[in-house]
């Protein structure tokens, strides 16, 4: 009862350390030319031959890509670039397809950058397109 208590506590700290991104970081974000599509088919097809079983077999569907700002951790400095969502459908060792999982890559001026969505406790403190903020 006592590691729950703890453990509990320790996640609510985590949460309690989450910075929300502020209007004048967007304003003063930069952005890298929208990425062409071979540019964006060559970031998701290497990540997805070295994270995935066979990956040449996997079905995979993307979104176009948006202006956002993603980070790994809550209490990062958010990175600003160009979103774009793949949705996966691999191949499992049984030889059928597995469920569906998302993937994020974030094409920016400083390199691409890789996110499993999956690995969020809350997706709206490490990830938000630009398009949908009023």
């Amino acid at each position: 009862m006592k590691a729950k208590l703890i453990s509990l506590f320790a996640a609510l700290a985590l949460v309690a350390c989450a910075t929300s991104v502020t209007q004048s970081e967007i304003q003063q974000a930069k952005f890298s030319p929208q990425p062409k599509q071979a540019e964006i088919d060559k970031e998701v097809n290497a990540y997805l031959k070295a994270n995935i079983n066979e990956s040449n077999a996997a079905k995979k569907e993307c979104s176009p890509p948006r202006k956002a700002w993603a980070r790994t951790f809550s209490y990062e400095a958010p990175k600003f670039g160009w979103m774009v969502v793949c949705d996966v459908n691999a191949k499992e060792k049984s030889g059928g397809y597995g469920p569906l999982k998302a993937y994020m890559f974030l094409f920016t001026e400083n390199g691409n950058f890789s996110y499993d969505s999956s690995s969020f406790v809350n997706i709206n403190n490490n990830v938000q397109f630009l398009d949908l903020i009023k």
